[in-house]
């Protein structure tokens, strides 16, 4: 009841906010830190008893009640920023690889789905910091929903980067996984194919250096890229 000087209604939401009206259009997406958007306006303040007084009504006892202001029902949906994105098969190692780069301690177990959220977690490099993201473990049929996999795809919509994540200990699987998590990604999002991709194979304590190095050529034969193979201590 302060007129033009009453403070402004302020709700603090987390970047990578999406606000949308209740039929599905896109108001505004909140992708920066700070920024702000204005989604109502306040109404016109009425004129208060003084307005009134004249020369003969000193102390007038009425006043003008103000305009109601403008109200919106938003719906809020929340896709996580993140540098690169880790991204695989359930139970793959994604959360093992984000535990040991970063300071993030998601729960880790052997059997799928154990990650049911992503995990945010910050890696610290020579003096610089990149943001990673642990994507629960997608199937076919991800865009769908198999698995909450919209859910989970909504969240690599944001990322810089994917960190694709093989897991070698599947030897007989491990490029049919790969074919898999592509085409969900296109079924979804064909944009999400032009992303940056760095492919990773885990687990490869699993085999000997050969079956190694002949999954790592195959899969650099099949995608023209460099492949990089790890083993992460639990």
């Amino acid at each position: 009841m302060n007129g033009r000087d009453a403070e402004d209604l302020i709700v603090k939401l987390p970047v990578g906010t999406l606000i949308y009206d209740m039929e599905g259009n896109l108001l505004h997406d909140l992708d920066k830190i700070g920024e702000k958007v204005r989604l109502c306006l306040g109404g016109r303040g009425g004129y208060g008893n003084a307005h009134f007084a004249s020369a003969t009504r000193r102390s007038p006892t009425f006043a003008e009640n103000g305009d109601v202001g403008t109200a919106i029902e938003v719906h809020l949906e929340l896709k996580l920023v993140a540098d690169i994105g880790i991204i695989g098969v359930p139970s793959a190692g994604k959360s093992t690889l984000i535990s040991c780069i970063t300071q993030v301690r998601p729960k880790i177990a052997d059997y799928p789905f154990t990650t049911l959220i992503p995990n945010l977690g910050v890696m610290e490099f020579k003096g610089k910091t990149m943001v990673l993201e642990d994507v629960p473990g997608l199937i076919a049929g991800a865009h769908t929903g198999a698995g909450l996999g919209i859910e989970f795809l909504k969240h690599i919509e944001r990322t810089g980067a994917l960190c694709h994540l093989l897991d070698a200990g599947k030897y007989e699987e491990c490029i049919a996984d790969y074919d898999t998590i592509r085409a969900e990604l296109g079924f979804f999002n064909p944009k999400l194919l032009e992303k940056e991709e760095i492919i990773v194979l885990s687990k490869c304590d699993l085999l000997d250096e050969d079956m190694v190095a002949d999954l790592k050529k195959q899969l650099e034969k099949k995608t023209k890229k460099k492949i990089f193979p790890i083993s992460a201590p639990i």
